[in-house]
């Protein structure tokens, strides 16, 4: 069963082990299997912008951008643990 979570113009679906990042003014969608997922979390006042993608070299790769107050950040928080205890439940299949 898969997740969701709303944002704005985003809508992030965690299916199983795969992340999809839907945004409103795109046809397109980013995939990114929770193996190479990354996030970047940098506090801004009484927010938090968010970066989600593909990681790499402790970084992060397209995806989205997302500002967001504590309590949507919280909500976030939930949605991601999800797709770390994922990530983390099966080996890497990049060593």
């Amino acid at each position: 069963m898969a997740t969701e979570f709303v944002h704005d113009a985003y809508i992030l679906v965690l299916d199983g082990r795969v992340l999809e990042i839907f945004h409103r003014g795109n046809a397109e969608s980013n995939r990114v299997h929770v193996a190479f997922l990354g996030v970047s979390v940098k506090p801004k006042g009484d927010r938090y912008k968010v970066q989600i993608g593909a990681g790499y070299d402790d970084q992060v790769l397209s995806g989205a951008w997302l500002t967001m107050d504590a309590a949507e950040f919280e909500r976030f928080r939930s949605f991601i643990a999800l797709a770390m205890a994922a990530r983390d439940s099966a080996p890497n299949p990049v060593q």
